[in-house]
């Protein structure tokens, strides 16, 4: 007995549609032999990992099920999605959560969706009258260093978010798992996209379309898909390989008003996870900056290679958070959609509570040497220049 239900285990999670297998391995591995955390510390993390590891053949049964009762989902198109894109911090959240507003046009994954993309999952919580209860959940923890990561990012299961949270909860390759798990080596494997096999690309990509689809038949039919992503160009690059009609959107905000708050952000939200604080993790500090410094200067390349395609929009963060409504309507004009009045009116009265917002925090300063270069890019877009040496164009800027 014990023999078939070890069998029927490992047939499960073999065949599970999710986790790429040497992404977690380093991570498990990193936690084992981590030397810089505390008993404790290392328990939560590892747990986490078991966690996932029972939840593995239950997560494969409930994603061939919908194979089965709701195979339409793969017949749906994702035509023309807009994306977008940024650094961390930069408006990319509100922005999203704004246009995901105007739920004639777009329909945008939430966090339930992403993290458990089970339409079988879905139809039960609706038919008990549970979702509204599971949306409310706050995804940081009730601490004070949870409270404190939800006033830097709100979250719940859910919110409108990022597909981050896909790439993370469900595939552990992504910068949030080097968040949730704050090893070197962690983020050195998580980096690597293009050097993936073709294999775990092909895995990355099914899996993530066929998510998308779930939500666009069980809720998003008939209206554009939106997302965004601020961590990993190099997945965006991916992702554009797959949906190469795609409109994309980058939002940009000088060094200066970026960095400090992302640094911040990395702290709290990974001492909320599992209460490790990062900095005393030897070269962490540095290898994260590192990272994101070189991301910049991706970005700035990789908008190089839209602009030559004709497929990107610009604009910065101070524009959107100061003219919400003048901002969305030249985004609107800009991919070819129309903007109801009462959308106008929502933006409106959005902006007079932007004008209010007390973010409840203070970001530490932070010196911003090495991110000259993408500094003087924000710049040109703000100034509504032309960057030849990037291959940036005027008359998509914003």
């Amino acid at each position: 007995m014990l023999f078939m239900v070890l069998i029927s285990y490992f047939f499960l999670v073999t065949c599970c549609p999710f986790f790429l297998w040497r992404s977690f391995l380093v991570v498990a591995r990193e936690v084992i032999r981590s030397r810089e955390v505390t008993l404790n510390q290392k328990r939560s993390m590892a747990w986490h990992l078991c966690k996932e590891l029972i939840y593995a053949p239950f997560f494969t049964v409930l994603w061939y099920l919908d194979e089965i009762l709701f195979s339409r989902f793969a017949q749906q198109k994702l035509a023309r999605p807009v994306f977008i894109m940024s650094q961390p911090r930069s408006g990319t959240t509100f922005l999203l959560r704004t246009l995901s507003l105007d739920a004639n046009t777009f329909f945008s994954l939430t966090h339930l969706e992403w993290r458990f993309p089970f339409i079988t999952l879905w139809k039960i919580l609706d038919i008990l009258g549970l979702r509204k209860c599971v949306e409310g959940i706050s995804y940081w923890p009730n601490t004070e260093l949870g409270r404190l990561a939800a006033k830097i990012h709100e979250h719940r299961l859910g919110s409108v978010e990022e597909h981050g949270i896909f790439f993370e909860e469900r595939m552990y390759h992504h910068y949030f798992t080097f968040r949730r798990f704050p090893f070197i080596e962690v983020l050195k494997r998580v980096m690597e996209v293009q050097m993936l096999s073709a294999r775990e690309k092909r895995k990355l990509l099914l899996t993530f379309r066929k998510t998308v689809q779930k939500t666009a038949y069980y809720r998003g039919a008939g209206r554009t898909w939106l997302t965004k992503e601020n961590e990993s160009v190099d997945l965006y690059k991916l992702l554009h390989d797959e949906f190469n009609d795609a409109n994309f959107v980058a939002i940009v905000r000088p060094p200066e008003g970026f960095v400090s708050s992302y640094v911040t952000m990395s702290d709290i939200c990974t001492k909320a996870k599992h209460g490790v604080d990062p900095q005393l993790i030897a070269d962490w500090d540095k290898e994260n900056m590192k990272f994101r410094k070189e991301e910049c200067l991706k970005l700035i390349e990789f908008c190089g290679e839209l602009e030559r395609s004709n497929a990107i929009t610009y604009l910065t963060f101070d524009q959107f958070t100061t003219e919400i409504q003048h901002t969305v309507e030249r985004i609107y004009a800009a991919i070819g959609v129309p903007l109801s009045s009462d959308y106008a009116r929502l933006l409106a009265d959005m902006q007079a509570e932007q004008d209010r917002r007390d973010s409840g925090y203070v970001n530490a300063p932070r010196s911003v040497d090495g991110f000259e270069a993408f500094g003087a890019f924000v710049a040109r877009i703000g100034a509504g220049a032309g960057a030849p040496e990037h291959g940036l164009a005027t008359q998509h800027n914003l």
